[in-house]
């Protein structure tokens, strides 16, 4: 293939050959990462000049620490700085309690995290450095392309041509479009959610919050009401102190999806509530509020373009709610499926592996995809005469099937059977999900339109254990 002054072959890298990844958030470095393990050449497009270590909450379910394992002593410094709650406790909007369910500190001998979001992604960016993964900052890519035997994309008028691209783009995904060929924006979920990280001294000033400045375990609180809950959760390790308020979202997509939070707003969607909850929300510092919109998009079959050379991952393919717990979890199961086919079928047959990849990870993820709106609909529509009879209703599921999952594992098992499936054409029956479960398409309109419905258990996909 011809080269000109502005356009770097991969194909000269290595007998494995070159991967490109666009966007370094957690899908793509941990792709990055696995790929570089399997002794690929790996470089990262990411459009931020920076990795920020701000941000708050994102939970790191076993079925990711399982894979961050494998990334030198990554897992055990991501353990120190994270909480490990042992339960989480809801209760009405009034302050009674409901439930205090036990939450599994791991499965498996995998823990269960809860990490600060910049923080942990900063570590991962840094041991991806450690391995030599080349990282372009700051640079936006205007477009892909591929043709049979490469892809690539171009930023400043420059063409960076590798074996293949990953885009890890996110919700936003600009790779979408090239590989479904159509623009698909994403879609409103019907909500918004004012969220906060702060220092844990902010909540001593009130004789309501000052308990929560003196814990010695890590704390997990939640608030429901009808089309609002609100978390206030404690890690002690970092000493800080995170909320959020999930609310009613009136506005359109097209305006900015993240907006800074006004106080005074949050306070209003929670007047008359518990006053421990109302104190704490009083004690945010204002500059650390944001308004955030809660963006998702319908399940997608084709993450793969036409030629095979370019697949999405993360949330490109399969962006989460919030209340999934599962959208980083997912992203780095992604990367771990991706570095087992591409280490077993190597970079002569990139394209069964990426369309392998798709029909390994598909049901699997719309699953987990559709369980955040499941929690979600439980929390906001509760039905509370059941809730009476059964308040373990209300848990947040951690189901082994999703949590003692082997991501590498189950690629390098299946990988055979799937490859199969796409060279000939023939089903493929996942089995990386509930046991006896029947897969069924769904969309975002199918869910909005059961979120005026009181919560009923034949609206769930996902058994709450």
């Amino acid at each position: 293939m011809a080269t000109n002054g502005n356009e770097i072959n991969g194909t000269g890298f290595g007998s494995r050959g070159k991967i490109l990844i666009v966007g370094a958030g957690y899908g793509g470095l941990a792709t990055a990462i696995e790929l570089k393990r399997k002794g690929f050449h790996v470089e990262v497009v990411e459009a931020a000049r920076q990795l920020t270590t701000q941000g708050d909450i994102i939970q790191v379910g076993s079925n990711a620490s399982r894979v961050m394992s494998n990334w030198g002593n990554l897992l055990e410094q991501a353990v120190a700085e994270s909480a490990q709650p042992a339960r989480m406790t809801l209760f009405d909007k009034s302050g009674k309690k409901l439930l205090e369910a036990p939450l599994p500190t791991e499965f498996s001998g995998y823990p269960v995290l809860y990490s600060n979001r910049g923080l942990l992604q900063r570590l991962i960016f840094e041991e991806a450095k450690t391995l030599g993964i080349e990282f372009r900052l700051g640079k936006r890519v205007k477009s892909y392309f591929e043709e049979d035997d490469c892809a690539g994309v171009e930023i400043d008028g420059e063409r960076l041509v590798a074996d293949a691209v990953i885009a890890a783009d996110g919700i936003h995904s600009a790779a979408r479009k090239h590989v479904i060929g159509i623009q698909q924006h994403p879609r409103s979920s019907g909500f918004a959610v004012y969220r906060t990280c702060f220092p844990l001294e902010c909540l001593a000033k009130d004789p309501l919050t000052k308990p929560f400045t003196e814990l010695k375990e890590d704390l997990f609180h939640v608030w429901l009401g009808s089309d609002v809950h609100a978390i206030l959760f404690i890690t002690v390790a970092t000493q800080s102190a995170v909320i959020f308020c999930t609310h009613k979202d009136t506005y359109e997509v097209e305006e900015s999806w993240t907006n800074p939070g006004d106080l005074h707003d949050m306070l209003n969607v929670v007047e008359g509530w518990d006053p421990i909850i109302c104190a704490a929300m009083k004690a945010i510092p204002p500059e650390k509020l944001i308004d955030w919109k809660l963006l998702w998009r319908d399940p997608i079959r084709q993450w793969v373009s036409r030629t095979g050379r370019i697949t999405l991952v993360g949330d490109a393919a399969h962006p989460h709610l919030p209340t999934s717990g599962q959208g980083a979890a997912q992203a780095i199961e992604d990367a771990a499926t991706i570095g087992a086919l591409l280490d077993k079928l190597g970079k002569d047959n990139i394209p069964d592996a990426f369309r392998a990849f798709e029909k390994l990870r598909y049901e699997r993820t719309s699953l987990t995809q559709r369980m955040g709106w499941e929690t979600r609909h439980r929390w906001h529509q509760t039905d509370w005469e059941a809730v009476a009879v059964n308040p373990e209703f209300l848990k947040m599921p951690q189901p082994m099937w999703l949590y003692t999952f082997d991501a590498e594992k189950y690629a390098y098992d299946r990988c055979d059977e799937a490859v199969e499936s796409v060279r000939k054409g023939t089903p493929f029956i996942s089995t990386n999900t509930p046991e006896g479960h029947v897969h069924e398409d769904w969309t975002v309109e199918m869910m909005m339109a059961l979120e005026k419905e009181q919560a009923k258990d034949h609206f769930y996909r996902v058994a709450n254990k």
